[in-house]
């Protein structure tokens, strides 16, 4: 018996039989995953049920009734690009930020230059928490704007160089993934 390649969530929409195994599969591993991952696995990435699931895109809930998707991912409604689930071995940092803007962006990485990062001062002032970030960007091609609202819990310090002439996020529970902004409470 040969194994059958993962049904996107493209291919779902196009076959009512690829939708049916794709609802399947995200049902029984996510299932598992609750039952049988600790809490550590559970939110790494690169653990192989959470590869799995990207590649059958199962965190997208379009197709999917609404107990087979997790309360984390109802609260992210920002779809996955065409690329989410690609993955490569990361060699350096280069190569992981390239991966991690092909997985965000739905396209190949481009070096555009070098920008000159002025080094992060060892002072700065506290301006208050971040509410949330507005941002525009381009992914599979077409222009979208994006507002991420974090949640209390999650939220980082606005903090300013004392010259005002850079702006930090510190602290904060979050991460960027293929997803955009995750808050750490929507995962859990």
């Amino acid at each position: 018996m040969s194994l059958k390649r993962p049904v996107s969530i493209k291919q779902a929409k196009r076959s009512p039989k690829a939708a049916a195994r794709r609802e399947s599969f995200c049902a029984r591993m996510g299932g598992m995953k609750k039952k049988l991952t600790g809490q550590a696995k559970a939110r790494d990435p690169g653990s192989k049920i959470n590869q799995a699931l990207a590649d059958w895109d199962c965190d997208i809930p379009a197709l999917l009734k609404p107990k087979h998707v997790s309360k984390a991912i109802r609260s992210n409604p920002v779809p996955a690009s065409s690329r989410a689930g690609a993955s490569r071995q990361v060699r350096d940092q280069v190569a992981q930020a390239a991966d991690l803007y092909e997985r965000f962006s739905g396209h190949n990485p481009e070096e555009i230059g070098k920008v000159r990062i002025p080094p992060i001062p060892k002072v700065g002032v506290a301006i208050g928490e971040v509410d949330g970030i507005l941002y525009s960007t381009v992914r599979d091609g077409q222009h979208e704007k994006y507002i991420h609202k974090f949640r209390k819990s999650d939220r980082p310090i606005f903090v300013v160089s004392p010259d005002g002439k850079q702006l930090f996020l510190v602290g904060g529970n979050y991460t960027f993934t293929e997803r955009g902004i995750v808050d750490e409470s929507d995962k859990s």
